[in-house]
């Protein structure tokens, strides 16, 4: 059925899905005591002029919340990185890996099927492509704060591929009015290089660090539990491996805890993107504060190329960072964004 959204409401939560990219948002969950809270964050541009939204790419115009990427990642890799995050054996550019985090990210899905608390949506990828197409379900759970998510990836030829899921929250802008919560044994990878120059608030190219002594971009150690939301204008990429499928959000200010759940054999590590407000360039205008927790199965961003290249530092390092799909046989995945009121 062709339309631009669908409404889902259940006992404890309702929902929006945009066709564009199959984006889930906003949610609006209840934490108790009749507090409703909106912890999935929806881009600031959505109302500018059209003629402006016209000049950035599809997943930028409508971005808000959750939405999945197969591939994960940017077409290209960007100029400088440190030697050995350099492919030993780069593939020659593939007509398909042109739209970053994937074909599915920048186009319209389909609604195949929907009820009053779900959906269920497919896209085909283009025949060039090594996957021929995805379906997602998206359902508010029976009577709880919970919306489930099942993602299937239809495979067209053998291929190995990153990717990844993209819930973005809400990021409080005032310092240090987050908490994070995930595994004891989780390490911390931040990005090769500056993710925006003079504005990322961590050192670049930290390699398995513990999460409570990663250095800050003056050198200084930080706990990346309770660093958030740095005191400045930032930008910054962390890879947490060691993950284990699960991750929890605290929103001091508002009171509520978004709490995300994933099956660590599909996606071993999970990108942080802690966006607050670094970006200056249209259409993010430093008004943009949120924060990606993405399961993943991917070197950062990197890409494809990077991705699948054995001695990536991440996969030298035991972290897998693609899955290898095969010809015919549909892969599944199941995951749940939950939120609930702050323990006492």
């Amino acid at each position: 059925m062709s339309q631009d959204t669908a409404s889902l409401s259940g006992a404890q939560c309702r929902c929006a899905v945009q066709a564009a990219g199959g984006m889930l948002g906003p949610a609006a969950f209840n934490i108790g005591a009749g507090r409703m809270v909106e912890p999935l964050a929806v881009a600031p541009w959505a109302d500018d002029l059209p003629e402006r939204l016209s000049t950035i790419a599809p997943i930028l115009r409508g971005l808000r919340g959750e939405w999945p990427c197969v591939p994960f990642g940017v077409p290209t890799p960007p100029e400088h990185l440190p030697t050995d995050w350099h492919p030993q054996n780069p593939p020659s550019p593939a007509a398909w890996n042109v739209d970053a985090h994937g074909y599915s990210s920048h186009h319209d899905w389909q609604f195949d099927a929907i009820t009053d608390d779900s959906a269920a949506l497919s896209i085909a990828y283009p025949d060039d492509h090594p996957i021929a197409g995805l379906r997602r379900t998206i359902k508010i759970a029976d009577a709880t704060a919970r919306i489930d998510v099942e993602l299937e990836v239809m495979p067209r030829r053998d291929c190995s591929l990153p990717i990844g899921l993209h819930p973005v929250l809400n990021l409080p802008q005032r310092a240090h009015t987050v908490r994070l919560g995930f595994a004891d044994g989780a390490r911390a990878w931040t990005f090769p290089l500056p993710v925006e120059p003079g504005r990322s608030a961590l050192g670049p190219d930290q390699r398995d660090c513990a999460p409570d002594a990663i250095l800050d971009s003056r050198g200084q150690p930080c706990d990346l539990r309770q660093a958030l939301p740095f005191a400045s204008a930032s930008e910054d990429l962390v890879l947490l491996t060691g993950a284990d499928g699960w991750f929890d959000f605290d929103n001091l200010e508002q009171g509520y805890r978004v709490s995300i759940r994933w099956d660590p054999a599909d996606f071993p590590a999970c990108l942080l993107w802690i966006s607050n407000g670094g970006r200056q360039f249209y259409p993010w205008s430093g008004r943009f504060h949120g924060i990606g927790i993405e399961p993943v199965a991917a070197p950062f961003d990197l890409g494809t190329a990077i991705a699948t290249d054995s001695a990536n530092p991440l996969a030298r390092a035991g972290t897998p960072t693609a899955h290898a799909f095969r010809a015919g046989v549909s892969w599944r995945t199941r995951y749940s964004i939950a939120c609930s009121a702050l323990p006492a």
